[in-house]
């Protein structure tokens, strides 16, 4: 029963959920090296930095490289357009000057979520361990099933 608790709890653990939560102004928040953001590009800034992102991309993923109050260099582990079609990067480093940033999410753990499906996730490891344990034993010898004849 403690290997069935232990892994519904790693259950609760790796189903973690994440999502965008809005940080302060783009003005005032700078954000720290590594800190894994979502930008929303503003109309005209999607259009100045169609040369490098991609035509009608409107939102990057990735991690902060470097924030000054000049603007974002970011590692970009993802673009998608308006109507949300993503395309991967690789970490291809973009900088994006403050003027083209509409607004700036930090990813966050979305405890919510997260403990609901973890918790619903383990509690049907140990309601299956529960139900078909391991309690029954064998010797590793086969009986043939009798019929009845001798």
């Amino acid at each position: 029963m403690k290997s069935a608790l232990t892994a519904g709890l790693a259950c609760i653990a790796l189903a973690g959920c994440y999502a965008y939560r809005p940080l302060a102004s783009v003005e005032t928040a700078m954000p720290a090296a590594g800190t894994p953001v979502q930008v929303r590009l503003t109309t005209a800034g999607a259009t100045a930095l169609a040369s490098q992102v991609g035509p009608d991309i409107l939102y990057l993923q990735g991690d902060i490289v470097s924030a000054d109050p000049d603007g974002l260099t970011l590692a970009v582990t993802r673009a998608e357009t308006a109507r949300r079609i993503g395309v991967e990067w690789k970490g291809e480093q973009v900088t994006l000057p403050r003027g083209d940033i509409a607004s700036v999410e930090q990813r966050r753990l979305a405890l919510g979520p997260t403990v609901l499906i973890g918790g619903l996730t383990g509690g049907g490891v140990v309601a299956a361990y529960a139900l078909f344990g391991t309690g029954g034993s064998s010797s590793g010898i086969v009986v043939p099933p009798s019929t009845g004849h001798q």
